[in-house]
Parts: structure tokens; sequence; C-alpha cells
């Protein structure tokens, strides 16, 4: 065992923060005698993530895909505690960005989920037979990843929402066959029970489905045409903006000819969507009224100021101009700030604004998180985690740390308010109406607003409306409302 008193070097500067920082860090070492000396040997706390997490495998070895359940259970949350080690050691010590941190874990998350899904195709087809492609190539299922993970900016203790696809119906090749459906859905349970299956060495990932079609009443997994008569006849507003950041995580090949054909054309539309315009008024209304409650007041991604609303802000316009620039249907929500800078749909400073403060918000929802590995965006009431917290942030005390924080939840409230979903009507090349959205600080939009008359730094009537009785009956009572609109979001 490599003791702490033994780092040397940077490891020996960064090891008293570090551990200081977080519970979660100086326990797991504690617990696993090898931990840390495998993560010295293997250059992980040094380099970047590698192929496939090698850094972090448990004594260096590959999951053995044939092992029993429990076995591979055991690997898999073994490596899943050193890879959480790893991020979380280099971000504190100083050694990785946010964006890094962000892309380490959902690389981690795609990783484990590729290795999940690899064992339970084993099990499964060795039970039920293998479904076929019609040219009799093995169809696969496509793993969606939703939210966060499908934008790659997955936070340190995040659970991970899931769609399940798989490219056609009929029957698996086996002396007692079965329909691709049940193939498919036992196919996903495996694959949900090898991760999120408490143990004795704890879970990998907490999965949630309740993205899929139908939600909880819906099939575990759905086949690519049901899917597509799903999006046409039932697809809603909010599951536009669920889709927004969808990504492939098995099966990219399996899944484009699906994006292309129906899930774009469903998020991103050509023409200007004015039935859209209402149902963002109305998520930004539920919005308000929920930072109103007084238990929000210190909640780092739901209160006022928060990560809901800045991810509310860019997923609006990605809804509304994606479809005619397709620039902004990346997922990645770092990705388009500095888009609508370009386009002259924000200004430059109300980008600059809410990239600082999106990326401060985040540190600081990962450090939190970071102290006992726990899923929490409460901020802390007790003085000794305010300290450690304050440290993590290297702020020198917890007042300079919430004023650096209110200072940025107050520039990104004053956006969000700001913004108002309403007709603007404009002289085109054709003579048509078009709607528009004024926001504080963007460029035509307010001008547009100048040229009607009204004053462009006030919020619209229009953008703080009290929800329809049909939107507040089918949104408001909804789980997902309680967890955010950020995709831990939209939820059914």
């Amino acid at each position: 065992m490599t003791a702490i008193a033994e780092l040397t070097g940077a490891h020996a500067a960064a090891a008293g923060h570090v551990l200081a920082c977080s519970e979660f860090v100086a326990t797991s070492i504690e617990r696993d005698a090898t931990l840390l000396a495998d993560l010295l040997a293997s250059g992980g706390l040094d380099a970047g993530r590698g192929e496939r997490g090698a850094a972090c495998w448990p004594a260096g070895v590959a999951p053995d895909l044939a092992a029993e359940e429990p076995a591979f259970q055991s690997w898999l949350r073994r490596w899943r505690r050193r890879e959480m080690v790893r991020i979380a050691w280099r971000e504190l010590a100083g050694s990785a960005d946010l964006a890094t941190t962000l892309e380490d874990l959902s690389a981690f998350a795609d990783d484990a989920i590729a290795f999940a899904y690899e064992h339970a195709w084993r099990t499964t087809t060795a039970r039920f037979g293998t479904p076929r492609m019609p040219d009799g190539a093995p169809m696969p299922m496509v793993v969606v990843g939703m939210g966060k993970l499908g934008g790659r900016e997955l936070n340190y203790s995040s659970d991970i929402d899931l769609v399940f696809l798989f490219p056609g119906y009929g029957d698996t090749d086996h002396a007692a066959p079965v329909s691709h459906d049940e193939f498919f859905i036992r196919l996903g349970q495996a694959l949900v029970r090898l991760l999120s299956a408490p143990t004795v060495d704890g879970f990998v990932f907490r999965v949630d489905m309740r993205l899929r079609p139908f939600g909880d009443s819906g099939p575990l997994a759905c086949g690519f045409s049901a899917f597509e008569d799903y999006l046409a006849q039932h697809g809603r507003d909010w599951e536009r903006y669920a889709w927004v950041k969808a990504r492939a995580i098995t099966a990219t090949a399996a899944y484009a000819d699906l994006y292309r054909d129906a899930v774009r054309p469903f998020v991103f539309r050509r023409y200007l969507d004015f039935g859209v315009f209402e149902s963002l008024r109305e998520m930004k209304a539920l919005i308000e009224k929920q930072v109103a409650r007084r238990e929000m007041a210190d909640h780092v991604k739901l209160g006022p100021g928060g990560i809901r609303e800045v991810e509310f802000i860019v997923q609006a316009f990605q809804l509304i101009r994606g479809g005619q620039d397709r620039r902004l249907q990346t997922a990645r929500l770092l990705e388009v700030l500095p888009l609508l800078a370009r386009r002259r749909l924000l200004s430059e400073a109300a980008v600059a604004e809410l990239d600082a403060a999106y990326r401060y918000l985040r540190t600081l929802e990962n450090r939190l998180q970071m102290i006992r590995d726990a899923q929490t965006h409460q901020l802390p009431t007790d003085e000794a985690t305010r300290e450690r917290l304050a440290s993590a942030m290297h702020e020198p005390s917890w007042d300079t740390l919430r004023a650096t924080l209110d200072a940025h939840r107050e520039r990104v409230q004053a956006h969000f308010r700001a913004l108002v979903f309403r007709p603007v009507e404009e002289t085109e090349g054709d003579g048509a109406a078009a709607e528009r959205v004024a926001v504080v600080g963007s460029r035509a939009p307010v001008a547009a607003a100048n040229d009607a008359g009204t004053d462009p730094t006030a919020t619209d009537a229009a953008g703080t409306a009290t929800p329809g009785r049909a939107t507040r009956g089918a949104l408001a009572s909804l789980p997902w409302w309680e967890e955010g609109l950020g995709v831990e979001s939209l939820r059914e």
C-alpha cells in the first residue's frame, strides 16, 4: 500500500488539499489498500483518461465479460470508485479544468454503459437467441443518453437518463424464439440491473428510464417504427426540449438514420413553430413559480439564477432557431452559448455573463458533490462543510463564496427574467410575419421590440403569464418538474 505520507512531488503537495476537500476520496483510499498505488502506477492522476478508462481498471485487468453477474457487477463498482477518485483528485488538485472533468465523467458513463451492454448481450443471447437484421447481421439495441450525459456534460454524482430503441421487429434465432420486443426488454433490464442494482460495493449509476415513449407506462425498449409513430402522434414540446440533448451511446450507425429521418425533424423545425412559443412561455412561468419557493433559495441547480435557468435560455434558442441553423443543433451547452452571440441572438456581454456563471455553478455543483459523492445541489448549512466547500472553490471564506455565487446568480436571473417569447411582426423578404424572441442584451430582437414601441428591458406579460390549465395539469404535477427542466429535467 502507498501511504499518503509516502507521496512525493506534486502529489504530496496536492494531497492535503484534496483530502481536506473530499471525504469521499479519503475514505476510498482508506477502504481500498491498492487504489492509490494503482492510480500512481498507471499514471491515472497525471494524464488524461485514456482508452476505455484502463488506468482505473482494478489491478489493471480488463473486465471478464463471461463472468457471472455478481462478479461482473463487483468489477464495475470497484472500477467506478477508482474513476471517481481519479476525477475528483485531478479536479481538486487543479490538474483538470471544468471541461475536462465533465468530459471524463461522461466518457466513464459511456464506457460503463458499453461494458454493461456487452455483458448483458452475452447473457441475453445465450438464453433467448440473437435478433437479426434482414441481412442476417445481429440487431443491436441503441442506448440513447439524454440530458447532461447526452451533452457530454455529466456532473459528478449524477443519475443517467437513458432511452432504449431497436431497429425492427421479428423473432430471435433460437429453438424457442422470442419476439424482438421481449428480447430487447430483457436486454434492457439486464443492462439497468448491472449499472444500478445496489450491492456491497455500491452502484455504478442510478438509471432513469422515464424519458422513453409513454414514460413509466411504456415498454422499456421501443422499436424504431413505433418510436417514429410516437413522435409524430404524441410527441410534445417538452419532449422536443428533452431530445435536444439526445446522443446515441451504442449502435451509433443504426441511430444515424433514425436521427436524420425522425429525431432531428421532430426537435428542430425548419419553419418557425408558433406553438412552441406558448409552451416555452408556460415552462418559463412554471420555473419562476418554483424558484419563488423558500426551500429553493440555496439550490444550486433549481434555485433562482441556478443551472436550470441557463439551460433553459440556451435550449429555448435551440428549439426556436435550430431548424434554420444547424450549428445550434449540438447537444453541448458550452458550444452553443458562443454561437448565440455570433448569430446575434444574444449580446456578447450577455453570453460572457452566462458562460462565466454556468462554469462557476457547474464547478460548485461538482465540488459540492465531491465532498461525499452525494447527489446534492443544496448548499450546506453546517460550518464544517461550508469551510470545506469554500476551500474546494479556492475562496478565503464562506462569505466570499456566497458573495461570488450570489453575483453570478443575480446576473443569470436578470437574463432569465428578460427572456420574453412573443410575436413581433417584421417585414421579411417574402413579406411573412416571423416570431422573434426578445432578450435583454440581444441585438436584432431588442431592435424589433423598440420598433414595436415596447421597453426591451421589461418583462413582457407573455413572459410571466400564469401557465394554462392544460399545462399545469400536464407538467406541474409530474415528477420531473421537481427535479428541474434540465433534463434531470423533462420527465413524465
